[in-house]
């Protein structure tokens, strides 16, 4: 109906009775303008609510992805944090037992210095004697020497 004039059909005003035709036809026209707006406005109201079905419906897909990615995630997170956990709880023991070796080891290490200590003392004591059995053995061999030296029939040197 648009750019349709009611007007150009009827250039002479029709009285019928105690109205007139003119404006009738004239609230006529403006209804059908009026009604045209209201469709084109209804129209356009329904192409921004499929629009924005559609971008509401692409962002739930938007959400939902971050959800399922927010999700993983988080088992992710757990996963890494209890094995965290577990390798500082590992760590603990190890160290705890590596602390332990050490502590063993010192004792170990003490005793065995002890040890050569008393090595060295008796390693000592046993070179003086040596050396006293030496000095004893050179005279008990000069004395048998001698001795050997006066018994009759001994060579003369």
């Amino acid at each position: 109906m648009k750019g349709y004039d009611w007007f150009s059909f009827f250039p002479i005003h029709f009285t019928v009775g105690w109205f007139t035709i003119t404006p009738m036809l004239q609230d006529i026209d403006s209804l059908a303008a009026r009604i045209g707006q209201m469709v084109q406005f209804a129209r356009q109201l329904q192409a921004e609510r499929a629009a924005l079905q559609a971008r509401l419906k692409n962002l739930e897909q938007e959400r939902d992805a971050l959800r399922d990615q927010l999700s993983r995630r988080e088992a992710e997170f757990a996963s890494t944090t209890e094995r965290a956990n577990s390798h500082e709880a590992e760590m603990q023991a190890l160290r705890s037992e590596a602390e332990a070796a050490q502590a063993t080891l010192q004792v170990e290490a003490m005793q065995y210095k002890t040890e050569l200590e008393v090595a060295k003392q008796k390693l000592a004591v046993s070179q003086a004697d040596t050396s006293q059995l030496r000095v004893v053995t050179d005279k008990a061999r000069e004395h048998i020497d001698s001795i050997l030296m006066r018994l009759p029939g001994a060579p003369q040197e």
